[in-house]
């Protein structure tokens, strides 16, 4: 998830969270449960991205090649990809070249 996209989560889950309390005190049979349960599976799934955790480690995750080769158009030369299992980032880099 991109930052930008982590903080519309965040504002969206913010809002749910609000919306629930408000329901919930302005009518005293008012069933604001269902916003906060939609605000708490919006927060966990932003907070817990593997994507995001990856990130914060700083991108220690074991980088895989692949058996797929690519032609970059512009050089010519082939392109070997690159997977990394815990964020899902692929990396198409020179062949001998390896990622970070």
């Amino acid at each position: 998830m991109t930052p930008n996209g982590r903080i519309a989560a965040l504002v969206i889950a913010g809002l749910a969270a609000a919306g629930g309390l408000f329901i919930q005190t302005a009518n005293p049979n008012g069933n604001g449960f269902p916003l906060f349960l939609f605000a708490a599976l919006i927060l966990i799934g932003t907070v817990f991205d593997a994507g995001y955790l990856s990130r914060r480690r700083g991108g220690q995750g074991a980088w895989q090649l692949t058996p797929e080769r690519e032609i970059d158009h512009q050089t010519g030369e082939v392109l070997q990809v690159w997977f990394d299992p815990v964020s899902g980032e692929r990396r198409y880099l020179p062949t001998g070249e390896r990622p970070d």
